[in-house]
């Protein structure tokens, strides 16, 4: 593994990890190999493989031709993965009483399909386990209630006015306790 400049090896949440990360998921959906993808880009196998190693800083050049290939940006090349789930705390919005607010809770750069559900949860309720697939992405807010989501078997606590951005991909499911529960949820997929 090449180490970054101050020494140490690039981390899971690095540009470079996540180029090959997402790299290497989009060449294997195809089916190809780095031999056919090089034959479809142009660049060397080798090379391919050192970016599939997080182990390469392509050029622009280089990364646009792979980019064009497997028919996505090279920003969407270059986006981190969501490692745990990200919590925005209602209490951490300052809104004024009497004033009308905008909070930006997350932003993102997803074109593909999406999905809008409301949910009600009745008192110890449990809503299924569920998954969406790679490179989805999860957004919930906690309308009335709260709830406990549970992603990858570890459960996140979040009242009223919270909301939080989550991986599809987990295995995640909704709970209650003694209260019921109202949420607001979007799925976004990547693009097809």
């Amino acid at each position: 593994m090449t180490m970054t400049e101050d020494g140490k090896e690039p981390g899971p949440g690095s540009a470079r990890s996540a180029l090959a990360g997402n790299l290497n998921r989009r060449r294997l959906s195809r089916g190809w190999s780095l031999r056919e993808l090089s034959a479809h880009t142009g660049v060397s196998k080798a090379l391919l493989s050192q970016i599939e190693r997080a182990e390469a800083n392509p050029t622009l050049d280089v990364l646009s031709r792979i980019a064009d290939v497997l028919d996505t940006t090279c920003t969407e090349l270059l986006r981190r993965p969501l490692l745990e789930p990200e919590i925005v705390r209602a209490a951490d919005l300052t809104e004024a009483a009497e004033e009308t607010t905008v909070s930006l809770l997350f932003t993102g750069s997803a074109a593909g399909r999406s999905e809008f559900y409301r949910s009600r949860l009745h008192p110890h309720a449990q809503s299924q386990v569920s998954t969406h697939g790679i490179d989805s992405v999860e957004y919930v807010l906690v309308v009335s209630g709260a709830v406990t989501l549970v992603v990858d078997d570890v459960p996140h606590l979040l009242g009223e006015g919270d909301a939080a951005r989550f991986s599809g991909l987990s295995p995640h499911y909704y709970a209650t306790q003694e209260s019921p529960a109202i949420t607001h949820s979007v799925v976004l997929y990547p693009p097809a």
